[in-house]
C-alpha cells in the first residue's frame, strides 16, 4: 500500500504502518464516486444513520465498534460507488474512496475492499493495537458469521470448500491463462509461447471461473486471504 486516502485533506498520505497488498483493492474504482456515476451522493455532514436494508446487502455493507470515549464508530460502505462513510453516534462525520483511513483523534479506521468484499475493516490503535468492526445485524458478513456459530461443522464446510474450489481453480485454469499470455504479440517475442497441457471446453472453465467468484466471495465474508490461493479472485477482482 503506498498511501492510504484521507479525508481530512482530501489527499493520499504515507503508510506508515505498512499494510502492502492492498492497492488494488480499491473497490469498484471503476466508478468514480466524486463523478456521480453509479454512486449516491454522499450524506451531508451530521446527517442520522439510515436504517440498514438487508435487501440492499449486495450493493452496501455496514460496521461498527465501541470506542474507548464510550462513543460508537460506524462505518457504512457503498460497494457500488466503492466509497465509506464514517459515523460516530450515529451521525454523519465524513465520506471517502476507499481504501481510506479515517482518524479518530489518536486512533483511527482502515476501510478497503475488493470485489467480492471486504479487505480491511480495522480499529487501529495509537499503540498499534487492531481490532476488526463487528458487522451490523443483516449484512452478509453478520450472516455468515451468525453460520459458523450456530452449525460450526456447515461453517468449516464452506470455507474449506471454497479452498479447494481455488485450489482446484489455479491447477486447472493457470497453465491455460499462461498459454494465453504468451501468445499474445506484446509478449511473443520476449516469451517462449507456452502450449498447456489442460484443455478444457469453455463450459467447464467459465463454470470453474463462476465457483471462483463464488469461493471469492465466501472468503471475503471471513476475512480470509492467502496471496497464492486468493491470486485468481485478486486478478478478477482487477
Amino acid at each position: 500500500m503506498t498511501g492510504w486516502a484521507d479525508p481530512r485533506a482530501g489527499s493520499t498520505g504515507e503508510d506508515p504502518d505498512g499494510f502492502g497488498g492492498l492497492d488494488d483493492l480499491h473497490g469498484l474504482d471503476d466508478f468514480d464516486g466524486d463523478s456521480g456515476t453509479w454512486s449516491t451522493p454522499s450524506p451531508e455532514p451530521g446527517s442520522p444513520l439510515p436504517p440498514f436494508r438487508p435487501s440492499l446487502s449486495l450493493e452496501r455493507t455496514r460496521f461498527s465498534v465501541d470506542l474507548p470515549d464510550a462513543s460508537t464508530a460506524t462505518v457504512d460502505v457503498d460497494h457500488i460507488s466503492g466509497r465509506a462513510s464514517l459515523y460516530r453516534d450515529d451521525r454523519h462525520v465524513r465520506s471517502a474512496d476507499m481504501p481510506v483511513r479515517f482518524p479518530l483523534g489518536p486512533d483511527s479506521i482502515e476501510v478497503a475492499a475488493s470485489r467480492y468484499g471486504m479487505q480491511r475493516i480495522h480499529l487501529v490503535g495509537a499503540n498499534g493495537s487492531q481490532r476488526r468492526l463487528d458487522p451490523a445485524p443483516g449484512t452478509p458478513e453478520h450472516w455468515r458469521a451468525q453460520l459458523s456459530r450456530r452449525h460450526p461443522g456447515t461453517g468449516r464446510a464452506l470455507a474449506a470448500g471454497a479452498v479447494l474450489v481455488l485450489a482446484v481453480n489455479l491447477i486447472l485454469l493457470a497453465p491455460q491463462l499462461l498459454e494465453v499470455v504468451t501468445h499474445l504479440p506484446l509478449w511473443a517475442d520476449r516469451l517462449v509461447p507456452f502450449v498447456s497441457p489442460i484443455d478444457l471446453p469453455a463450459s467447464v472453465n467459465t463454470a470453474l471461473t463462476i465457483a471462483a467468484a463464488l469461493a471469492g466471495i465466501e472468503r471475503a465474508l471471513t476475512f480470509r486471504h492467502h496471496r497464492l490461493l486468493d491470486a485468481e479472485t485478486d486478478g478478477l477482482a482487477g
